[in-house]
């Protein structure tokens, strides 16, 4: 499939589909836990598409082409982009097809107070007129389901935003639930929102608003010490190459949107190593 045929298959989709793929969609996240624990020898990890079509079929092409990988995006699949409703569409519609393969994770811009200032509400309003309270409310049901971490081998922690000053133990993710529509308990909120910061040890108010922390290097060193870990994986932020490493190798930035002047990229994790693909 290339962009013009997602286009056309996901991005143009009229509210029955979409009121119907969501409603299977919620179905499958509904039976998954906050924290989800995988297994795979290879994973494909996405980070930030914000409706960069694109982007998401290069890297769903890639995900096609090993029928033993899965394949974890890392949340924020609407707002900004051009093709929003095409992007959420096609993850969906990939979980659908792969249950046990594809995996939603959740980002801080799966919430209404971010769709109502970057442009997805407006997006659905526009294209659906009096019917868009019925398809927002359908994807909103998809969104407060979603994961926002997941386990991989024991040995990776996956999310989108960074560590929370509440979170100390794997355990403390499966414990904080999933948040509902507007996640405000601080293990959620703080998960999706935080960012690293190579200039503090621990943590520090972070200037993106209330109740957002920057975090440091020994703050993530231990915990993952604490849990037997060796890398957290996140994105969240643009960084030029679509991928940045910090920390001594134990924080892994991956970027998956070109909307930012990047080259957006796409991070191929095995047990032992890793590496970049590039979806530009």
């Amino acid at each position: 499939m290339d962009l013009e045929e997602a286009v056309e298959r996901f991005d143009k989709m009229g509210k029955e589909e979409i009121t119907s793929l969501c409603e299977e969609s919620y179905k499958l996240l509904l039976e998954e836990p906050p924290l989800l624990r995988l297994n795979f020898e290879r994973m494909l990890v996405v980070g930030d598409l914000h409706g960069d079509l694109e982007s998401c079929v290069k890297a769903a092409k890639c995900f096609e082409e090993d029928e033993e990988a899965g394949i974890v995006f890392l949340g924020d699949y609407v707002d900004r982009g051009l093709y929003q409703i095409g992007v959420i569409n096609t993850v969906l519609s990939m979980k659908l097809k792969n249950p046990e393969r594809v995996f939603l994770l959740r980002g801080n811009h799966e919430t209404p107070s971010m769709n109502f200032s970057y442009g997805f509400l407006y997006l659905l309003i526009r294209r659906f007129r009096k019917d868009y309270e019925k398809v927002y409310d359908a994807y909103l049901k998809v969104f407060s389901e979603m994961p926002f971490a997941a386990l991989l081998n024991d040995s990776v922690i996956l999310l989108h935003g960074g560590l929370a000053r509440s979170i100390k133990r794997i355990k403390d993710f499966e414990e904080a639930g999933k948040g509902g529509v507007e996640p405000e308990d601080t293990r959620i909120f703080e998960t999706i929102w935080n960012d690293p910061s190579e200039d503090i040890e621990d943590f520090s108010p972070n200037p993106r608003g209330p109740g957002i922390y920057y975090f440091g290097k020994n703050a993530l060193q231990s915990f993952l010490k604490e849990n037997g870990l060796r890398i957290m994986v996140r994105s969240h932020e643009p960084v030029a190459k679509g991928y940045e490493v910090l920390f001594q190798g134990s924080l892994i930035i991956v970027f998956s949107c070109r909307f930012y002047g990047i080259e957006p990229a796409a991070l191929d994790l095995r047990r032992e190593e890793y590496s970049f693909i590039s979806l530009g």
